[in-house]
């Protein structure tokens, strides 16, 4: 079977690629682009996208990173319409030869790129469909410019043979019979509180972060069929998937466990090749395992990795600001503890931090709950404990 991409993916993995970068170059409260499908026919700059001259090379950077490209496959003219990005990515990708580069944060934030066979991608996609008989459309919340949407949200559809649409909650999810939901803890957190029931046969995948066992036991309650949880991560692509309420998941074929010193476990793929798990993990039998701890302190915020010692070491630097502390707040969000050293006032150290905060730090990386005390909190033996 061949190994190159799909065209309908690679229009949907291009759109979210484009997307991101335009929203990362234009400033906050600037206009966004269309979420919807673009066609080919329709114009880059003005009377279509209405990328200014900036955003168009900035785009054609992000798909060169994305997909592997170089500027001897383009025209003598630069991209005009948004089937000649396709068409420039089209004829890069000859079967046997594909790659994707996603990119990723590494412990100090810098994004770092993961570079991923095609074959193995479409290898993955190919079991996963197999276990979703019956599937009629792929509901999208989540963009495919990271891998988890990637191999859900364009390569899993083109494999199932079934259409693929993008909702954003907020607006109506519009839910059918057999359609495979895909989306974040957060997003399936908010869910549980706006779908009163769901129509029967539905699956729901998520990913990027646990999915606990207690709002799994809601959606079911509510008429989900299915709940599926992948484990994995930008370096390896999906590793393993649960049932969920199950709380162990099941290595995918890829994959097997070895020893990787005592009590630690790393992955080998079919090609003898090694990776590092994400987490420590207990091995459950050959093929099963359940994640203990974070390796590298890093959490899951809206479905992005983040580092709460890093937001820490930012706020410990403001003036004003004699020791700090960040973790995960139940809801999922970051929330910060802040020792004043006393020379600000408590108001305007306050508007400091905000504005620190709002210039320094991703919107998964602020603090949405900050409290001030006269030492961190410590128990008996003095090491930190959690506060309310």
């Amino acid at each position: 079977m061949s190994s190159a991409l799909p065209r309908s993916a690679v229009q949907r993995i291009a759109r979210a690629v484009v997307m991101a970068e335009v929203g990362r170059l234009r400033e906050r409260g600037q206009p966004g682009l269309p979420a919807d499908i673009w066609p080919d026919a329709m114009p880059i700059g003005d009377d279509g996208l209405g990328l200014d001259s900036l955003e168009q090379l900035g785009a054609l950077g992000a798909l060169a990173e994305m997909f592997g490209l170089d500027d001897h496959l383009l025209g003598p003219e630069p991209p005009r319409v948004v089937g000649a990005w396709v068409d420039w990515i089209m004829a890069r990708h000859d079967p046997g030869d594909d790659e994707l580069t996603v990119m990723t944060s590494g412990s100090t934030g810098q994004p770092r790129p993961c570079v991923h066979a095609i074959a193995d991608l479409l290898t993955e996609v190919r079991f996963l469909a197999t276990q979703l008989g019956g599937r009629r459309r792929v509901v999208a919340l989540v963009p495919a410019h990271h891998l988890y949407g990637i191999i859900w949200t364009a390569l899993l559809p083109t494999v199932l043979k079934v259409p693929v649409v993008a909702r954003t909650l907020g607006a109506p999810l519009d839910l059918a019979s057999g359609d495979l939901v895909v989306a974040v803890p957060d997003q399936w957190r908010a869910m549980a509180r706006l779908v009163r029931s769901f129509p029967e046969d539905v699956v729901g995948c998520s990913s990027a972060g646990p999915l606990d066992a207690a709002l799994a036991t809601d959606l079911l309650a509510a008429g989900l069929s299915r709940l599926l949880d992948v484990y994995g991560s930008s370096e390896t692509g999906g590793i393993a998937v649960r049932d969920l309420p199950d709380d162990a998941y099941d290595l995918l074929p890829r994959w097997r466990l070895a020893p990787a010193g005592e009590d630690d476990w790393q992955l080998y793929d079919a090609k003898g090749r090694s990776y590092s798990l994400p987490d420590h993990v207990e091995r459950i039998g050959e093929r099963r395992l359940r994640p203990i701890r974070r390796r590298d302190g890093a959490v899951k915020v809206g479905g992005e990795t983040v580092w709460p010692a890093r937001v820490a070491d930012t706020l410990r630097q403001i003036d004003g600001v004699a020791d700090v502390a960040v973790r995960q707040h139940d809801n999922g969000r970051l929330k910060a503890f802040i020792v004043p050293d006393g020379t600000r006032e408590p108001t305007e150290l306050s508007a400091v931090i905000e504005n620190i905060c709002d210039v320094r730090l991703s919107p998964a990386e602020r603090p949405r709950s900050v409290r001030f005390g006269a030492a961190l909190p410590r128990n008996i033996m003095g090491k930190l404990e959690d506060w309310a």
